[in-house]
């Protein structure tokens, strides 16, 4: 995989980050310039990418695996972290999976649109809603979906807590749960010194879980700003579920705020004009480059 050094110095993804660009058809042509199988598909107005690739690529016996990244980012920002880079990390993924013996790894991949409607127009406005419930009347809802975000800036693996309840006994809530266990061995696996469980931002899993979809997020952060954060939710209950709303609600933050002081500066960035491509940091890179080969490498039974 290209070095973040590459990647931001790279006058393709300076393009990326233009505030006029259509990221969708950009995406399509680079997928397509490296002969990467695609299609885009349409769902209740929102344009979404498929990667699948050759059937040799595809082994019945062992589980699916559904990375996702979504490519629309805050009006006016750049949205460098949120979440370009996760896009670029993921292309730059598939470009590995299309090369000539490549072998089985059961992974295919969407690059979605309308994550960022969640916010204004609640979640069945999402994009991963329509998406997540069309694979539904597919019958696909069998995949391990990992959905990537804000995966560009710091050192430390960071696996979300969002939509998670750990005492839940539906049949929703244990695959869920179970999904989110894999996602722990993975995280041993790749970074054993340096991965925590937080409470993030919803991203796409939101629209995928109220589909009745589970899905978990991966996302990085700085080890200053994710001790931080642990530190401050080590309080009493009541105050912890408080932080709690305001991280997995995405709230902005007035000036004043209680929670500015806790809230990592990696999230403050997002949906503002200092989510540059100079906040982005090598270690994200090449820690997601590391997790991906081993998401492609797991062979749980199907």
């Amino acid at each position: 995989m290209d070095s973040i050094v590459a990647v931001q110095s790279s006058s393709t993804f300076e393009t990326f980050l233009s505030e006029e660009l259509d990221r969708c058809a950009f995406i399509s042509a680079w997928l397509r310039a490296r002969e990467i199988p695609h299609s885009v598909v349409t769902l209740a107005g929102r344009k979404h990418l498929v990667v699948r690739f050759d059937s040799s690529a595809y082994d019945p016996r062992f589980r699916m695996k559904t990375l996702v990244a979504h490519y629309d980012r805050a009006p006016g920002t750049p949205g460098a972290n949120d979440n370009s880079a996760a896009c670029f990390q993921l292309m730059l993924f598939a470009a590995q999976l299309a090369a000539p013996g490549a072998g089985a790894h059961n992974i295919r991949i969407f690059f979605t649109d309308g994550e960022e409607a969640a916010g204004t127009k609640g979640i069945t406005g999402q994009g991963a809603f329509a998406l997540g419930s069309g694979l539904r009347k597919l019958k696909i809802t069998e995949d391990d979906v990992y959905v990537f975000d804000a995966c560009g800036r710091g050192d430390t693996l960071v696996l979300s807590t969002a939509g998670i309840d750990e005492k839940g006994k539906s049949p929703f809530r244990m695959k869920q749960n179970a999904l989110h266990e894999r996602a722990v061995e993975l995280a041993l696996r790749v970074s054993p010194e340096n991965w925590v469980r937080l409470p993030t931002p919803y991203s796409d899993n939101a629209g995928f879980i109220a589909a009745g979809i589970p899905a978990q997020v991966i996302t990085i952060l700085p080890h200053t700003e994710a001790t931080a954060l642990i530190h401050a939710l080590n309080t009493e209950s009541g105050e912890r579920q408080r932080l709690i709303r305001v991280i997995t609600g995405n709230h902005r933050l007035e000036t004043g705020s209680p929670y500015l002081a806790v809230i990592p500066e990696t999230w403050l960035l997002m949906h503002t004009e200092g989510d540059s491509a100079a906040t982005l940091s090598a270690s994200a890179f090449r820690l997601i480059e590391h997790l991906l080969a081993e998401i492609a490498a797991r062979r749980d039974p199907s």
